[in-house]
């Protein structure tokens, strides 16, 4: 069946030059809290422009782990682990009520959104920390992924996300920014890969074999240096097609 609305989100705050045109068009942004990068001065700009635009907003915890942007798995304790996105979240909870912003959900970044992927205890520190904060947040992850089944299972609203600039594996999976072919930077591939993802529910892997993911929300990663040429393209698409940009909540 196909959507007639798709929530568009970007991962903002991270020190690149597309904040502001990004998010005149998506609906929803995740914003780096400190973990992989961002400062409280980076957080407060973007939630301002998030506000300034309407648009909804989570929280984009990492590792801590800046010299490697959050994308290299890193071997931490599960306190320290959880103490670090304790801070992270609450430096984002923060500042957004101090600007009058609600955040809504939130989505790990990286290495740390992976691991929570396929890892019961790396998604259970991710839903521990998250619940601590308050029950009403969502969590934003693959679909089909062990933190969607530990979401259901605690009651835990969960946003089924895909990717409009990402190749996936045969099982569903983001293939490894070690692989060359990792991340799509071809409008017309992009689109193509939003189009069935939106129309029919699936995505063909760098395989080349059809998988199945229900998606609430697609993403496009603002630190890629083609995002905003992408996302307008895309966006015409989308009118074209009837089909609107609006959060999911």
């Amino acid at each position: 069946m196909i959507l007639k609305t798709i929530d568009l989100n970007a991962d903002l705050g991270e020190g690149f030059p597309y904040d502001e045109p990004l998010l005149q068009i998506v609906s929803s942004c995740n914003i780096a809290c400190g973990g992989h990068t961002g400062t409280n001065e980076s957080i407060r700009k973007t939630l301002q422009l998030a506000r300034k635009y309407d648009v909804n907003v989570g929280a984009h915890p990492s590792y801590p782990d800046p010299e490697n942007f959050g994308r290299k798995e890193m071997i931490i304790a599960s306190e320290a682990l959880k103490q670090s996105l304790i801070e992270q979240v609450q430096s984002i909870l923060s500042i957004a009520e101090e600007e009058n912003v609600t955040v809504s959900y939130v989505k790990p970044h990286g290495a740390l959104y992976n691991k929570a992927m396929v890892d019961d205890d790396t998604a259970n520190i991710v839903i521990e920390v998250i619940q601590s904060f308050s029950s009403s947040l969502s969590i934003m992850g693959i679909p089909n992924s062990i933190l969607e089944k530990l979401c259901l299972e605690n009651n835990i609203s969960f946003i089924k996300e895909s990717f409009a600039d990402r190749r996936y594996t045969s099982d569903g999976k983001l293939v490894s920014r070690s692989n060359a072919n990792a991340v799509i930077h071809t409008k017309t591939e992009v689109w193509q890969q939003i189009k069935s993802s939106v129309e029919n529910g699936t995505i063909e892997s760098i395989d080349g074999e059809i998988i199945h993911l229900k998606t609430d929300s697609i993403c496009f990663h603002g630190d890629t240096p083609e995002a905003l040429d992408l996302i307008q393209f895309v966006k015409k698409n989308l009118a074209e097609n009837a089909i609107t940009i609006k959060s999911f909540l």
